[in-house]
């Protein structure tokens, strides 16, 4: 599937920081190792000369990948990158990397004729090629892990879920419906990725605030007095709408909280926080354009 395009988390900030500093130290634990068994090599800690030179080398290929990295966030959301368009930018800048080490290599090297340049050059673009695949791979599968296991949470907090509702319905079938009863009924929202995609159906009371983070929003809730974090690929101003009407209100740029879980509004050097009823949960930033607003929603509550 080389149209299909690559998981949106390859893309996102924390990835992208990761992957360069692991690509980079990896990569500088291999060449050490390698060098003794190369004539080829020149990439030593032997000699202060050879090592401010290897040091150079590898601070300016950090250079390259945090520059890529850097391009690659900017244009997330403006290029639609492929699995093929992706492996063709990790190879782009493996071509620079081994330019710049070629290079460094005629220059160092002894003994080196202008005709055994093209095979140096094949042979380094080759060498970087596979020290950068394996930490690549091993950040990705980590990454992904991660990103399954909070999916497979959330699966598990709706299977949860509609089971409780399904034994509620069931012991409500045996005695005659009310209005008090009625009135007693979970609050249910249904939250949409980017595709239009339903990810996660909950009850508002188990919802405690949402942060918005790179091209997600992490949703932090309670399931079974434990908190869980899902990340959902979508737009703060979509899942803001979705929430309309529930209690949930934007509170900061980057949070929307639970107007019913506010246990304190407090202000420190003029600027306005928000505690949470869980003690586990930090101060939560209440910007000046959203303050009256909270405010007004606490003071609606306590007249209900």
């Amino acid at each position: 599937m080389r149209g299909s395009e690559i998981p949106q988390f390859l893309t996102g900030r924390k990835y992208l920081i990761m992957s360069v500093l692991f690509v980079i130290s990896f990569s500088a634990l291999f060449l050490l190792i390698y060098t003794p068994f190369s004539v080829a090599m020149w990439f030593s800690v032997k000699d202060m000369n050879t090592l401010g030179i290897s040091v150079v080398f590898l601070v300016a290929a950090l250079g390259v990948l945090s520059v890529s990295k850097v391009v690659i966030y900017l244009l997330r959301n403006r290029i639609r990158f492929t699995a093929a368009r992706y492996i063709v930018w990790l190879l782009c800048e493996n071509m620079v990397i081994s330019i710049g080490y070629t290079m460094l290599t005629i220059e160092l090297l002894p003994g080196i004729t202008s005709s055994s340049i093209p095979a140096i050059a094949l042979r380094v673009l080759f060498f970087v090629t596979m020290i950068t695949a394996i930490p690549y791979s091993l950040i990705t599968l980590y990454v992904a892990y991660k990103s399954k296991r909070e999916d497979l949470d959330a699966a598990i907090y709706e299977r949860d879920r509609m089971r409780e509702e399904l034994e509620r319905i069931s012991a409500e079938t045996t005695q005659p419906a009310s209005a008090a009863a009625a009135a007693q009924l979970p609050q249910m929202v249904n939250l949409y990725d980017n595709n239009g995609t339903l990810r996660l159906t909950i009850n508002v009371d188990s919802l405690y605030y949402l942060e918005s983070q790179d091209n997600y929003v992490k949703i932090h809730y309670k399931h079974n007095d434990k908190f869980s974090v899902y990340m959902l690929r979508c737009r703060t101003s979509a899942i803001e709408e979705s929430l309309s009407g529930t209690g949930m209100i934007r509170c900061h740029r980057s949070y929307i909280i639970n107007a019913r879980k506010i246990e304190f509004i407090g202000e420190e050097h003029k600027a306005h926080y928000v505690r949470l009823s869980d003690d586990s949960i930090g101060r939560i930033p209440i910007s000046k354009r959203y303050y009256d607003s909270v405010l007004g929603a606490t003071e609606s509550l306590n007249n209900l």
